[in-house]
């Protein structure tokens, strides 16, 4: 191991982390060698780590779980050669970057592994509301079906607009809410446990809301505070407000009420910490 400063950037699926990395990128920030490209709902990049985003993919894959990280439990052991795998993708970031940061969502299920392998880590959590997320997923979903039906002609097409569209988001939400919702609430409480075991000086949690305004001072944090080496970038440049989804009444499709009970805690735990 060096003395490199790294940098984790933390959040739930959709809930602006590739924004954050990318503006961090425009910063001058390390964030990875290959990334992601582009795709429905995300349409400037992913700025995803293509050796942490297939890493946690492969481990995912040998317990048999869906490899999108879409699970409402964080994974609590990780075999020799799961663990050796991640200290090795370490190593190597470490070997050739004086500063550097990732960002995967799915990395959430693991933190109590990186915590461990990388104790002087500094984390940067972005905090998006449950109901901004759940929507958010919902719709990409259905953008994906939508777009697809858009590149058909005739009557696919035709019943596409007349018969299925109308009542597509309203399946989706009676299919997806709760399941979304308990994933949600997953990865955030192994956000919440994991900053309880951290120095308080370890991380700084921002509302996905407030970075519009607070960039200045998120940069300020990480540059006079952390010490890592950047140049401010304009983070009106990467920001664009047209591509966030509607949110939808989510609440109505739960099942569980007691869910979103948990949720509304949890999110108040967080946000205390901002």
């Amino acid at each position: 191991m060096t003395d490199s400063k790294v940098l984790v950037i933390t959040g739930m699926h959709r809930s602006g982390t590739s924004l954050l990395t990318q503006w961090l990128y425009k910063c001058g920030m390390h964030v990875g060698d290959h990334f992601m490209g582009a795709g429905i709902g995300n349409e400037d990049g992913h700025f995803e780590d293509l050796d942490f985003y297939q890493y946690h993919k492969n481990v995912l894959k040998d317990y048999h779980l869906p490899e999108d990280g879409m699970i409402d439990e964080p994974l609590v052991t990780l075999s020799d050669g799961q663990l050796h795998e991640m200290r090795k993708l370490v190593n190597q970031k470490n070997a050739t970057q004086q500063q550097w940061a990732w960002k995967e969502p799915r990395t959430c299920l693991f933190l109590d592994h990186y915590r461990q392998l990388l104790p002087e880590a500094r984390y940067l959590v972005i905090l998006r509301d449950y109901r901004s997320v759940v929507s958010s997923l919902i719709s990409r979903i259905y953008s994906r079906t939508s777009y697809k039906y858009s590149q058909k002609k005739g009557f696919p097409k035709f019943f596409w607009e007349y018969f299925k569209k109308p009542f597509r988001k309203r399946l989706l939400l009676n299919k997806h809410s709760e399941h979304f919702l308990r994933v949600w609430i997953a990865y955030n409480e192994a956000i919440l446990h994991h900053l309880q075991q951290l120095n308080p000086a370890q991380y700084l949690v921002v509302d996905h809301t407030a970075l519009s305004d607070n960039n200045k001072q998120v940069f300020e944090h990480l540059s006079d505070t952390w010490d890592f080496k950047l140049e401010y970038y304009n983070y009106k440049n990467v920001y664009k407000e047209n591509l966030l989804s509607k949110i939808l009444d989510i609440g109505h499709y739960v099942k569980d009420k007691s869910l979103l009970v948990k949720a509304n805690d949890l999110q108040e735990q967080l946000k205390v910490m901002v």
